[in-house]
């Protein structure tokens, strides 16, 4: 099923274009210096394309703002760490030159790539395998961006799992955008406790995601999570749709002021869009499509109102709807979620890279009309 789930929602992605959605105004950035890994390499080499490295740990020990690392296909073993640090205008890349054709296996019960580094990007790996965090991250202005998370063995650990985690209470300002989240789950008592998308700090964006088969929500806001934009995801045969709240550690915490635009939401076993924990009267859910939540569509704290939704069966919305992963989730002709999405919040591209500001209009979901 996993095969099939990829070939048929990421048939026509535009590697290079996905790449460039970023959030807000980007900085001027400086010249940016080129590194390379690959299965052929050696870490006591230089880098070069001609020497590449062995690891990606490595690379990210000797690598400084500026920097690109490039990852030829192959299976690199995890867990991996990465510490470098990158600024506003010369970021650390990490990239897998061939879309998902670098794969990182997970091979203990910890993260599979834990990153440190702030105003680093991670983009276009596969990961899978054990591990109860996919991705983490504990850096500031950190975009994952156009990766495949998928296909977790998440053990019963104490706070659960996820496929990306902004994990670190006191960071922010982190984007998740364009990546496909699926089928991370965990054992019977634990799976509600086991996410797609986790964003535990405040600002940033989740962006153009899928996210499907998640033991617990979905997408998922919490601890110090506040004034978050999630717009134009796709969310279905999760537990939970997206849930929005703040709790827990560090205490104290009011999610307000957090954007629900352009989702669809539809055929999630519980709740499609719900709100939990400590919440302000400031969250806005607007113009999303939702269908055949088990629980109910929504659920909102604080008499909040969904603002320009719509309910329309998948069946009318997409080229070919499956629930269990196989369709073809771009928007059909005719589709209700077509122009009938909000500019507020929404990313400047679609999940395929295609302009979303070329349009007079825009589209509900992550994939823009053609």
């Amino acid at each position: 099923m996993t095969a099939s789930f990829v070939s048929t929602i990421l048939l026509f992605l535009s590697v290079c274009s996905v790449f460039t959605a970023t959030a807000g105004n980007r900085p001027k950035q400086a010249s940016r210096r080129e590194y390379y890994v690959s299965m052929r390499g050696d870490d006591s080499a230089d880098g070069s394309e001609r020497r590449p490295w062995l690891t990606i740990q490595h690379a990210a020990s000797k690598v400084g703002p500026g920097a690109t690392v490039h990852v030829a296909p192959g299976i690199y073993v995890g867990p991996i760490r990465t510490e470098a640090v990158g600024k506003a205008n010369a970021r650390i890349i990490f990239v897998s030159d061939k879309k998902f054709g670098a794969k990182i296996a997970g091979t203990t019960d910890e993260p599979i790539w834990l990153n440190s580094g702030s105003f680093v990007d991670i983009q276009g790996f596969d990961i899978a395998g054990r591990g109860y965090i996919g991705i983490e991250n504990d850096g500031s202005f950190v975009r994952i961006i156009g990766n495949h998370v998928h296909d977790l063995q998440v053990q019963c650990e104490p706070n659960g799992g996820a496929g990306i985690d902004n994990a670190d209470y006191h960071a922010s300002d982190n984007d998740v955008i364009g990546n496909t989240v699926e089928h991370i789950d965990g054992a019977r008592e634990c799976a509600q406790r086991v996410h797609g998308i986790y964003q535990s700090n405040p600002r940033g964006h989740i962006w153009n995601n899928v996210t499907a088969f998640s033991g617990g929500c979905g997408i998922h806001l919490w601890h110090a999570a506040s004034n978050v934009t999630i717009a134009n995801n796709l969310s279905f045969s999760n537990q939970f749709g997206i849930c929005v709240g703040a709790g827990d550690a560090p205490g104290g915490i009011r999610n307000n002021e957090t954007l629900v635009a352009n989702n669809i939401v539809v055929r999630n076993f519980k709740y499609g869009i719900f709100e939990t924990g400590s919440n302000g009267d400031q969250n806005r859910f607007v113009n999303n499509l939702v269908f055949g939540n088990s629980g109910g569509d929504f659920q909102l704290q604080h008499q909040a109102i969904a603002t320009g939704t719509i309910k329309a069966d998948p069946q009318s919305v997409f080229v070919n709807w499956k629930p269990d992963g196989d369709g073809d989730y771009h928007l059909k002709a005719g589709s209700p979620a077509i122009a009938m999405g909000t500019s507020a919040g929404a990313p400047p591209d679609d999940y395929e890279g295609i302009s979303r500001q070329a349009k007079r209009t825009y589209d509900i979901g992550p994939f823009a009309a053609p």
